[in-house]
């Protein structure tokens, strides 16, 4: 083994934003369960209950994620009544997604598992430091989006 991977890879925030994303997973997994969902869906419920009756290449866009991906969390959803699509009106090629009123019951629950998992992310911080964390996570993901949509042209 090289002797600089174990400090180069624990330099590099990719392998520390692995690391929340699996402890992320761990904590958020059996509550989700516990609430009939899939973590993969929460991003998507989320955005609906934010934003209903949004097209569905828009709910792409503010998610950031491919459009087939989106397509499946939402078949998905649909088929067990957390979502409902229609046709809009002005662009039939569209699809308009609205929670349903399951989804609009399970919000609370939902969003008291999110703050749990914020609270455990943040604990031990203060006000300013939250912030400063929440700016530089930004940050990063807008240099990725930049280099992604770079890598596109």
């Amino acid at each position: 083994m090289h002797p600089d991977i174990s400090h180069c890879r624990h330099k590099a925030p990719g392998h520390h934003l692995a690391v929340l994303h699996r402890l992320s997973a761990a904590f958020l997994a059996p509550r989700m369960r516990a609430l009939g969902l899939r973590r993969g869906w929460i991003g998507v419920l989320i955005e609906v209950l934010d934003r209903p009756g949004q097209a569905q290449d828009a709910l792409c866009r503010s998610l950031r994620v491919d459009p087939a991906a989106t397509a499946r969390s939402l078949f998905e959803l649909e088929e067990r009544g957390y979502v409902s699509r229609c046709e809009d009106a002005r662009d039939r090629r569209q699809k308009l997604v609205f929670p349903t009123p399951k989804s609009q019951a399970l919000a609370g629950e939902l969003f008291a598992v999110l703050k749990d998992h914020n609270e455990a992310l943040f604990s031990g911080f203060d006000p300013e430091r939250r912030e400063k964390a929440l700016d530089i996570l930004k940050a990063m993901a807008a240099n990725l989006e930049n280099a992604v949509r770079g890598d596109r042209l």
